[in-house]
């Protein structure tokens, strides 16, 4: 297996190991706190794999295609992103005031499944040379 396909299948489980890790979360915060509290960050680490997702689609349609015009619509992609995710913290701030912070949870539970990618990949390359 080459490092090009290691690499799409990390990516390609970003997004499921986010959602993981989002019912993980969410079914903790739901017994220790309150369900709305769990369904945020379920809700959170769902928006981040969407993100992520459409993160990776842009770039593979957009980068392998060529230069022309990729900053103008990087700009405008990533604004709209942007714009796309401050509104939902407002929805979240306006009817759940003071459970922001647990979609800001699961949003960054990417991260942890990222991070978590790396350390195997660190791993199987580890067992690789030895």
């Amino acid at each position: 297996m080459t490092n090009t396909d290691w690499l799409e299948l990390s990516i390609k489980r970003v997004p499921r190991v986010t959602i993981l890790l989002g019912l993980v979360a969410g079914a903790l915060a739901t017994l220790l706190l309150e369900p709305v509290t769990g369904a945020l960050v379920l809700a959170g680490s769902a928006l981040a794999a969407v993100g992520f997702i459409s993160i990776k689609s842009f770039v593979d349609k957009y980068l392998q295609a060529g230069r022309s015009g990729f900053w103008r619509r990087a700009v405008l992609f990533y604004s709209l992103r942007l714009l796309l995710i401050c509104l939902i913290f407002l929805i979240i701030i306006i009817f759940f005031k003071g459970r922001v912070l647990a979609l800001a949870a699961g949003f960054s539970l990417v991260v942890v499944s990222i991070l978590a990618e790396a350390v195997r990949n660190l791993g199987s390359i580890k067992q690789w040379k030895a």
